[in-house]
């Protein structure tokens, strides 16, 4: 196994020169960015061009090559602040995160509005009607691009008729960043998962681009080919160490949310669980979206989404695993972040024994090594105790 880090340009997707790297990381996280990290020599820079290796502009290409000689691209993270030299070392420090986090910067509106008509922006209106959430996500991302500057190299999720609704006024600038707007939907109930999965856009891997993935209407979870499966019982196995945590601390039976408005003026959304046990104290509580409001009958359905999805009866369950990931039949890069595993547990007070399917929601790959470390959550893994 053997992995390689080369610059790259962020908005041509252009592969650039090979880093001379000492040491680094890549971490990636459900719905969230990509945290890649590097320090490579001083002298691998020479003679790059500043455009390779700054920030924003330049992109850091973590490639892992496996056993059989397969190249797979396991991270594109542009640049995210400026480099750090240790000139004693002579060495150079690079830190990326993925390409949402460009769209964090990005302010959502129905086309581009030149400085001189930009007062204009506050009239548009952005509605998606009988849309798909891939639909809209792409969409999003889509509009979020078509700024000068503003092209990076996502493959988008075509548009598709569906039955979801969300509607974007101009005016709300404050609240309208693309990364936001894509949070939010992630956050209700029934709402997609997505990743920015980078890939080789040509087969002579001079080029690289984002396959934006985002989660069905029918299924929110992000597809996948194939489950990649760990058995923590076989001394001899991938796995070298298992840790389970639990955390109860997300339980809750009630659930407040408010939104736009003042006083008894305010939207106001209530959801709760449909059972509460005998002998288990409720708990309540209170979240807000101040950018959520009420239709004109006074009922918020972005709240009602977002009140459901925060309702949980269940304590959760997290398998942390240390794997050796050369495996000839399951390599790093045939298995992501978001997807499903299969994990065979044994002897643990509240996981019971045998096979579970289970949600990998993190992953963190040392540079040099073979060994990654894998978060796993599901719901529940023990007894129903209808909290």
């Amino acid at each position: 196994m053997t992995w390689r880090v080369d610059l790259g340009l962020t908005m041509t997707g252009q592969r650039g020169p090979l880093l001379d790297v000492s040491a680094g990381s890549v971490g990636m996280q459900l719905n969230g960015h990509d945290d890649v990290q590097v320090t490579c020599s001083r002298e691998s820079l020479e003679g790059v061009s500043p455009w390779f290796r700054s920030y924003r502009s330049g992109s850091l290409l973590v490639s892992y090559e496996d056993a059989s000689g397969v190249e797979r691209l396991i991270a594109a993270a542009p640049i995210s602040a400026a480099p750090v030299e240790d000139r004693k070392a002579g060495t150079v420090t690079f830190t990326g995160k993925g390409p949402g986090w460009l769209l964090e910067d990005r302010t959502l509106l129905d086309k581009d509005y030149p400085v001189g008509t930009a007062k204009d922006a506050k009239k548009a209106t952005i509605r998606f009607h009988g849309d798909t959430w891939p639909s809209i996500v792409g969409e999003i991302v889509r509009l979020a691009m078509s700024k000068p500057n503003g092209y990076l190299p996502i493959a988008t999720p075509p548009r598709a008729t569906g039955t979801r609704q969300r509607t974007y006024e101009g005016w709300n600038l404050a609240n309208n960043g693309a990364w936001k707007r894509i949070q939010e939907i992630t956050e209700v109930l029934g709402g997609p998962d997505i990743a920015f999965r980078p890939r080789w856009a040509d087969d002579a891997h001079t080029h690289f681009e984002w396959e934006l993935l985002v989660g069905s209407d029918q299924q929110q979870t992000l597809p996948q080919d194939r489950t990649v499966s760990w058995d923590a019982t076989t001394p001899a196995g991938d796995v070298a160490k298992i840790d389970v945590a639990t955390d109860a601390t997300g339980v809750a039976h009630r659930v407040y949310a408010t939104g736009a408005g003042e006083g008894k003026g305010i939207a106001l959304e209530v959801a709760q669980a449909r059972t509460l046990a005998e002998h288990m104290p409720l708990v309540e509580k209170v979240i807000s979206d101040s950018d959520a409001e009420a239709d004109t009958t006074g009922v918020s359905t972005l709240l009602q989404s977002k009140a459901a999805a925060a309702v949980a009866t269940q304590q959760l369950d997290q398998i942390d695993l240390t794997i050796h990931a050369d495996a000839l039949d399951q390599p790093i890069g045939t298995w992501w972040c978001g997807e499903l595993a299969r994990v065979v547990t044994e002897g643990w007070l509240d996981v019971p024994d045998g096979e579970h399917l289970l949600r990998m929601i993190a992953t963190k790959y040392t540079l040099g090594s073979d060994i990654a470390t894998v978060q796993c959550q599901a719901d529940y893994l023990g007894e129903e105790l209808a909290w």
